[in-house]
């Protein structure tokens, strides 16, 4: 699927391998090129050399990574995209704005792995990421993919927000130390915890959420006691509760406290390891995100009113 212009969008459309309904197909490369309009960007896949080089700049420019060490190299995505792997910029105007490369995982590829997602720092908040992500998600609908994978910085309150509420992704794993430290500008040399996120692209529940109608839990709906809060002074602050529904908050801005005061990052990074790593750890469930970045957690799901399930149906 090519969007070749935010106001005349053709498609190159591949045969869907199965797994979707053609009705599900639709309503999904509509909401890629509402997006497309929305963002005022033409969103394609890349294959040429000048192209990728302009994605490698991209990823160079929101990055800036330490020397010898880019994100993806240039050769690489060459590769993924020779082999029918997933390279696409966003474009306005004739220049690149954003960009993404995903690969094909196991098992018989019927997930895609999403490695890296980029947008110029100038341009961000534009619905740009939203753009590219449902464009995304109608590219490998067409080839029978029914999962998106990623991984993202737990810390950082506007991604988890974007990828679990307005996506409608939700995280499955913690993994703590997942890459190397990361000497860029994002990261600043700290562990490189990231959550594992499932994007179940052909599920109605993913649909509604995109379009806005699927209903998002509150932590006031649940009546959620805080497991993770944030002091005044900007700091975590861990709180002892026995409730099932639980929220862990996230620092304001991560990226400019790493570069302030590189202790008080890592104290939250090692607060939120403890806390929503471990109710992951136990079995539980991140319901939603609000806009502030604060996990809403459920400890015991498959639960009702206090009682497992073996109980009530007992």
């Amino acid at each position: 699927m090519t969007m070749t212009s935010p106001n005349n969008v053709q498609r190159k459309t591949v045969q869907p391998l199965g797994g979707v309904s053609p009705s599900r197909m639709r309503q999904a490369i509509s909401q890629a090129e509402q997006a497309a309009l929305l963002a005022c960007v033409t969103i394609e896949t890349v294959t040429g050399h000048a192209e990728l080089e302009q994605v490698f700049g991209l990823f160079e420019k929101v990055w800036q990574p330490e020397s010898g060490n880019p994100p993806v190299h240039r050769d690489m995505m060459k590769a993924l995209a020779h082999s029918g792997n997933y390279v696409a910029g966003a474009f306005r105007g004739g220049d690149l704005i954003g960009g993404s490369v995903a690969f094909f995982e196991e098992p018989q590829h019927r997930s895609l792995h999403s490695h890296i997602t980029g947008i110029l720092p100038n341009v961000q908040n534009g619905h740009i990421g939203l753009a590219l992500k449902l464009f995304q998600r109608a590219w490998a609908l067409e080839r029978g993919i029914l999962h998106v994978r990623w991984t993202f910085d737990p810390l950082v309150a506007r991604n988890a927000y974007f990828n679990v509420s307005k996506l409608g992704a939700f995280p499955i794993q913690y993994l703590p130390r997942f890459y190397a430290p990361m000497n860029d500008s994002l990261n600043g040399g700290a562990d490189s915890d990231r959550l594992l996120i499932d994007w179940e692209i052909g599920s109605s529940k993913v649909s509604d959420v995109v379009a806005g109608s699927g209903e998002v839990p509150t932590p006031e709906s649940l009546g959620a006691s805080e497991l993770l809060s944030i002091s005044e002074a900007g700091l975590p602050v861990l709180k002892s509760t026995k409730n099932r529904f639980v929220t862990v908050a996230t620092p304001n801005d991560v990226y400019t406290l790493r570069k302030s005061d590189p202790a008080a990052a890592n104290d939250w990074r090692l607060a939120v390891r403890e806390t929503l790593g471990g109710v992951l750890a136990e079995n539980g469930v991140v319901l939603a995100v609000t806009r502030t970045g604060k996990y809403v957690l459920d400890r015991a799901p498959g639960t009702q009113a206090g009682r497992t399930t073996a109980e009530v149906t007992s």
